[in-house]
C-alpha cells in the first residue's frame, strides 16, 4: 500500500496530512496569519505561500515516509494577474517521494481574497487570467 497525502481546506487553514500504514502526520498552514505576515513584511505573497506549501508537504510526508527527493507537480489558476487575483486555485497533480507515487486525496486548494477590482477590470479579467503548471523537486 502506498503512502497517502491528504489536503483539507478550511476557511482559515489548510491541513496537510500524510498517512503510511498506522503512521499519521498532520501539519496545518494558517493561511490568514501567513498572508497577513507576508503582506506586513512586504514579502512576495504567492511565491512564498507556494514555497511554504511545498515544504510543509515534504515535511509531513517525511515524518511517515522518510525520503531524500520529493517531486511535486501542481497547477495553479488565478482569475486575474497574480497581483490582482481574488481567487487562486491550486491543484496537486502528482507527488512522488524517492520514486514512490503517493495517493493524493483532496487535491484542490482554493485561496479567496477580497475582490476590490473595479467593474472594468473585472469585466476584462478573462484576458489576464493566469494558469501555470509547476513541477519541482525538493
Amino acid at each position: 500500500m502506498s503512502p497517502i497525502l491528504k489536503i483539507k481546506e478550511g476557511p482559515e487553514e489548510i491541513r496537510v496530512v500524510a498517512k503510511n500504514g498506522p503512521d499519521v502526520s498532520i501539519h496545518p498552514i494558517n493561511v490568514k496569519f501567513l498572508m497577513a505576515t507576508l503582506w506586513w513584511e512586504g514579502t512576495p505573497q504567492l511565491e512564498t505561500f507556494f514555497e511554504i506549501l511545498e515544504l510543509t508537504i515534504k515535511r509531513t510526508i517525511n515524518e511517515v515516509f522518510p525520503h531524500e527527493k520529493l517531486m511535486i507537480d501542481y497547477t495553479y489558476h488565478a482569475n486575474d494577474v497574480l497581483e490582482d487575483a481574488s481567487l487562486i486555485t491550486v491543484e496537486i497533480n502528482r507527488v512522488i517521494a524517492d520514486g514512490q507515487e503517493l495517493e493524493v486525496e483532496g487535491d484542490l486548494i482554493n485561496l479567496h481574497g477580497n475582490d476590490d477590482r473595479g467593474f472594468f477590470r473585472k469585466l476584462t479579467s478573462r484576458r489576464r487570467r493566469v494558469s501555470e503548471n509547476v513541477t519541482k523537486e525538493i
